[in-house]
């Protein structure tokens, strides 16, 4: 009986190229002969599943006819009819036979290394950390000086991981390479693994004496001070990027960055929205009816607002570019000034009649004794 690819690989015939990629990759590395509990005839049998359904044309050959054309000429289907291992290795630019790159990411996959690519030093790790600013250095910024306890390039040897004076040579294993190729016997033939060099540890470097200091490391943990330019119109919560100043890579590797997560502590007067500031200020009833001019508190200072008669209560002034920079252009947000009318609670004798004759005037009754639920 012919196999069913379809079957083989767990998938509907409406499957797509994506998923018969992913199927066949998850199940060449379960059933890989050379992995423990492997199963080669299923490994076999996946493999030239997907072989017939990744290629366009041969997987509508299969759908239409229930084999390929190659199949029919070697007389049958499956490894029993003469499966072509062949197709494996020739023309991978131009035929619909098995991709180059999914082969190597498979094997690099079971042989726990690269087979594609050279040892390479990685970058040092990116570091985050909250730094707490008052308000108004948030919207004006300010240059403040920060500790930072990190993995930083060791001081003694420079980041070469030898000891000072001593002589730095050739990697005798890798000559150089920083790499060493281990070849294994596989059923596709003899299959190249391609490592960091366990001597250098991919530096292609050996020092004659290693730095007493980190040990050969090139770093070392010390605690670092750092000046830090806050950016006017910053707000809380947005971070602030430092390139190269995260810790160090592993000898002379580039150094990770630095993030720092801005924490603005709240002003007693001020609240911000946006790049507007919002504040309050109480008025009398005399002022808010007979008009005033208030001293109105800004991050720029202390100035002038005219209260004019009339005025009720929950009335917005807008002082135009009182209030925070623009953090990407030019420009400031505004100052937003709430009056509140605060009514008198306590009036003297003198005071009451005044209010009294004032209320006669409008026509208002203030009689209390008068009313009644």
């Amino acid at each position: 009986m012919a196999q069913d690819y379809y079957s083989t690989l767990g998938l509907p015939k409406s499957a797509s190229a994506d998923d018969i990629k992913r199927a066949y990759r998850r199940l060449a590395h379960e059933h890989h002969p050379d992995k423990h509990k492997g199963n080669e005839q299923k490994f076999k049998e996946v493999s030239e599943a997907y072989q017939v359904l990744s290629d366009p044309e041969k997987r509508k050959q299969y759908d239409q006819f229930g084999t390929t054309f190659d199949q029919a000429r070697r007389g049958g289907g499956g490894f029993a009819g003469g499966f072509d291992f062949s197709d494996f290795t020739r023309g991978f630019g131009n035929t619909g036979g098995f991709e180059f790159e999914d082969a190597f990411d498979m094997f690099s996959d079971i042989f726990g290394g690269s087979t594609r690519t050279q040892a390479r030093r990685e970058r040092g790790v990116d570091l985050e950390m909250e730094l707490n600013i008052d308000f108004k250095d948030a919207v004006f910024g300010k240059e403040l000086e920060i500790s930072l306890d990190k993995k930083d390039t060791c001081l003694n040897c420079k980041g070469s991981g030898a000891e000072p004076g001593s002589k730095i040579s050739t990697c005798p294993r890798c000559h150089g390479q920083g790499q060493i190729r281990i070849s294994r016997s596989t059923i596709f033939g003899q299959m190249s693994q391609v490592s960091a060099c366990d001597e250098c540890e991919g530096s292609g470097k050996v020092p004659e004496r290693v730095c007493s200091k980190c040990q050969g490391q090139g770093i070392m943990r010390r605690t670092k001070k750092l000046k830090v330019k806050i950016p006017a119109g910053i707000d809380d919560g947005q971070r602030i990027r430092i390139a190269g100043e995260g810790e160090a890579g592993y000898k002379g590797s580039g150094f990770g960055d630095l993030y720092l997560r801005i924490k603005v502590k709240p002003h007693p007067n001020f609240v911000r929205e946006g790049d507007n500031i919002l504040s309050e200020i109480p008025i009398s009833f005399y002022q808010a009816a007979l008009g005033a001019i208030a001293e109105i508190e800004t991050v720029d200072g202390k100035v002038e607002l005219k209260i004019p008669a009339g005025t009720q209560s929950a009335k917005i002034f807008r002082l135009k570019s009182k209030g925070v920079p623009h953090l990407r252009s030019s420009g400031r947000g505004d100052h937003l000034v709430t009056v509140r009318v605060v009514t008198p609670t306590k009036l003297s004798k003198k005071e009451k009649e005044l209010f009294k004759k004032l209320a006669e005037e409008s026509g208002k009754n203030v009689d209390a004794s008068n009313w009644f639920w």
